[in-house]
């Protein structure tokens, strides 16, 4: 009898181990490292399916699989009838580590103590690069939040358009990336520390003096105000009646209207 045959009834098991990856896979993890080695640089088009299939010796199916892999992952995109190498955006690994992250149940106590660290750290980075440009924007931001508050509108989309240009302000693309999976599993909970107007008064202040300090160029006091607002925003969760230990849920995108 095969080795990889049932002894009872002759067929094959549900979940036969693998020798090596699906070839569609093996197609795919080849190119993806191309591109992480620069061998294929961003931007160029990469061979047509027919001389991908002749080149690794196997069916067109197989590369189109391989390829859809790919666009899936954000490494290639489709203009036109050409396949162009693309960068993943931080936004599409972000909302594949969430999923990640929101499959292992973690916890808004696990969350925050990052929180902790990557917040503050954008705020200071922020004092000391950001452009003319973004402090227009988040003044922009501070604004939308007060005439929100002012009409009982929910501020939650502003306040997390706020951390996210501060974050880009920080001109750092490790930082970007690694706090865009933590954003996303916190939607939940901006939501729930933002039930009464004694929070909503307590995030637009927090806001304002962080604000102030990056567009003084003031690193110390931007990281100082930022750390405040960051445990003053669990005190808030935990004030709505939220269990810090439970695990978040995963929520749609929050984006203003």
């Amino acid at each position: 009898m095969p080795k990889n045959m049932s002894p009872v009834s002759g067929t094959i098991p549900l979940f036969n181990q693998l020798d090596k990856a699906p070839a569609y896979k093996a197609v795919s993890n080849v190119l993806q490292n191309a591109i992480v080695q620069r061998h294929i640089k961003i931007g160029d088009a990469l061979p047509t399916e027919e001389n991908l299939a002749d080149h690794f010796g196997v069916n067109r199916s197989t590369v189109r699989e391989g390829i859809r892999h790919m666009e899936q992952t954000g490494f290639v995109r489709r203009q036109g009838k050409k396949l162009i190498v693309s960068q993943p955006s931080n936004d599409l690994v972000g909302g594949q580590m969430s999923q990640v992250l929101a499959l292992q149940d973690v916890t808004f106590q696990e969350l925050w103590e990052v929180k902790m660290s990557l917040e503050p750290l954008a705020a200071e980075l922020a004092a000391a690069k950001i452009t003319d440009s973004l402090v227009d924007q988040l003044e922009t931001n501070l604004e939308a939040m007060k005439e929100a508050l002012a009409t009982n509108q929910d501020v939650v989309a502003i306040d997390i358009e706020f951390h996210a240009l501060i974050a880009k302000a920080a001109g750092n693309n490790v930082l970007l990336m690694a706090r865009e999976a933590v954003a996303r599993l916190f939607y939940p909970a901006y939501k729930a520390s933002m039930l009464n107007a004694a929070a909503g008064k307590r995030l637009f202040d927090a806001h304002r003096f962080i604000f102030d300090a990056i567009r003084n160029r003031d690193p110390e006091t931007a990281r100082i105000w930022m750390k405040k607002h960051i445990v003053d925003f669990k005190r808030g969760y935990e004030l709505a009646g939220q269990d810090v230990h439970k695990p978040v849920a995963l929520l749609p995108e929050v984006t203003r209207a």
